[in-house]
């Protein structure tokens, strides 16, 4: 059953189910220093920095799914209470209303607390840049005789199990259509450069 409540981290909107899940079922069996200490490599992970893989499987080994779903649900947390510069005790009164014990939602709240600041600034830098086409390669015919192109694409911030990494995707693509691609893509280019050199003037 959904939550009817609405919540300030949520943009005054509805907590997904999956959260309010993840919520019960995982944060809140974990101890409350660890669960602070996950929280605080989520966070430094949304500022762009890797997770320690050896650390976080310390940290979620008795959680399901390698502690996935939890990490995803700490994300979204710190990031949405960032996103709507929600107070520390607005946080931590809505978290304890979705079931997380006192002393884990204290927890969180001094992460927010700690880097609400930086995660806003990043998620500014970031505007617009979630799965943004870094690069394309070219490989080459994807089979003899077959009028067909293989890409490689590289995509930055891509949303992967809930969060954010760089990831590498082949693909097979129609000549035909690539080159009604590239030609929109051109003609992309020119309208964006004619703005910019009228913006400058």
């Amino acid at each position: 059953m959904s939550c009817l409540k609405k919540f300030r981290f949520c943009g005054d909107g509805d907590c997904p189910d999956w959260v309010l899940g993840e919520i019960i079922f995982s944060l809140s069996t974990m101890e409350a220093e660890k669960l602070e200490s996950l929280a605080e490599l989520v966070a430094k992970k949304i500022l762009g920095e890797d997770f320690d893989e050896s650390l976080i499987k310390s940290l979620t080994a008795p959680i399901l799914n390698d502690g996935k779903s939890a990490i995803a649900c700490i994300h979204l947390l710190l990031n949405n209470a960032a996103r709507h510069s929600v107070t520390e005790s607005v946080f931590n009164e809505e978290i304890q209303q979705l079931g997380l014990p006192k002393q884990h939602a204290e927890a969180m709240c001094r992460v927010l607390s700690n880097y609400a600041t930086a995660i806003r600034q990043r998620l500014i830098d970031k505007a617009f840049r979630i799965n943004e086409l870094s690069a394309v390669q070219y490989i080459g015919p994807a089979d003899a005789g077959i009028n067909c192109s293989t890409l490689e694409l590289k995509i930055s911030q891509e949303l992967v199990d809930g969060l954010p990494q760089n990831s590498t995707h082949i693909i097979n693509i129609d000549n035909s259509q690539l080159r009604v691609l590239l030609e929109e893509l051109k003609y992309a280019r020119d309208i964006m450069t004619k703005y910019e050199i009228k913006n400058e003037g």
